[in-house]
């Protein structure tokens, strides 16, 4: 029986797999799907060392980051091949690793075109119930120096409890400090009239 076609859309810099932890991943995806295609993202030469022979052995697809001045939560290069796939592929599923961007059209389109739609990742992003799957990385897949996002949420804590400041002692009052509040109070002119 043949396995369904699958094609891998994946964003290094989300994802952040080592090589090694890549070549795991693809022998645990194809013990369910035969891929077609694979296409990396925010691929640095100098920083993804360890894909360059293999990805030039096995022809895979990568790009380069686009120059930008912010980072981008979602490489919109992703969309775009999504957008290819669902007109011109016979692949059965796209499985992508991205960013926390929406993904929610690409995700619609090529599923009204019949294809399957896996998230890629170590734990489910913001829009899980989108996708029909979820293909989990394990933490030891991942470069090192990378750790897997936290799932739990950053403890409150309490806030300080403020002591107030001493008391100040009350200075004498200087006499020109004295004068200027009888004027700005107004006794002495209200004096002057009340005779």
């Amino acid at each position: 029986m043949n396995k369904p076609k699958i094609a891998l859309l994946i964003d290094l810099g989300s994802l952040r797999v080592s090589c090694e932890g890549f070549r795991k991943l693809t022998e645990e995806i194809e013990e369910k799907y035969e891929i077609a295609f694979v296409k990396f993202y925010s691929y640095v030469a100098k920083r993804n060392r360890d894909f360059n022979e293999y990805i030039a052995a096995k022809g895979y697809d990568a790009v380069t980051p686009v120059a930008s001045r912010r980072r981008n939560r979602l490489d919109s290069r992703q969309i775009i091949d999504g957008t290819k796939i669902s007109l011109n592929s016979t692949v059965d599923a796209v499985a992508f690793a991205v960013g926390e961007g929406d993904i929610l059209p690409i995700l619609t389109e090529l599923k009204q075109t019949g294809k399957d739609v896996l998230e890629i990742g170590v734990e489910e992003g913001a829009f899980a119930e989108a996708f029909n799957g979820f293909i989990p990385v394990k933490v030891s897949y991942l470069r090192d120096g990378y750790a897997a996002p936290t799932t739990r949420k950053p403890e409150k804590k309490a806030p300080k409890k403020v002591t107030p400041a001493p008391a100040a002692k009350p200075q004498q009052e200087s006499s020109y400090v004295a004068d200027v509040r009888k004027v700005l109070v107004g006794e002495s002119i209200l004096a002057k009239y009340k005779k």
